[in-house]
């Protein structure tokens, strides 16, 4: 190991594997929902009727989350390998998602909260990256 390689802090590891698993996860369940989109936008218009959303816009939605998610992970593995360049990818992907949220009436403040905690959690170990 050379001497001028930084290690990475614990508290940022331990961030990242929530971050693996968050990611992961919520990229696993927008593919999954993508396969059954059809289905969802009916029981949205059976259950939730003054939000006609078309099957088309579902499927976008859920197309456009789990890219999101999937550049989530991809910039949480680049921040693993300690690059700085990673955490602009996991900001840029979370602040998209978080401003998203903002304008849904049906997405919890807790839910968006999230997403800008860990921007900010991220950001205090910036000067860790390289």
């Amino acid at each position: 190991m050379e001497e001028n390689q930084k290690k990475r802090p614990l508290l940022l590891s331990v961030l990242l594997l929530f971050s693996f698993v968050y990611f992961f996860v919520l990229f696993l369940l927008f593919v999954i929902g993508s396969f059954y989109s059809g289905w969802i936008t009916d029981a949205i218009h059976d259950y939730i009727s003054s939000h006609p959303y078309s099957r088309s816009q579902v499927m976008i939605i859920f197309i456009a989350g789990a890219l999101l998610h999937a550049t989530a992970f991809a910039g949480a593995i680049m921040i693993w390998n300690l690059r700085r360049k990673g955490y602009f990818i996991l900001s840029v992907s979370c602040l998209i998602i978080a401003v998203y949220q903002l304008f849904q009436h049906d997405i919890g403040l807790t839910t968006t909260a999230i997403y800008i905690l860990l921007v900010v959690l991220f950001g205090l170990f910036y000067r860790s990256l390289r």
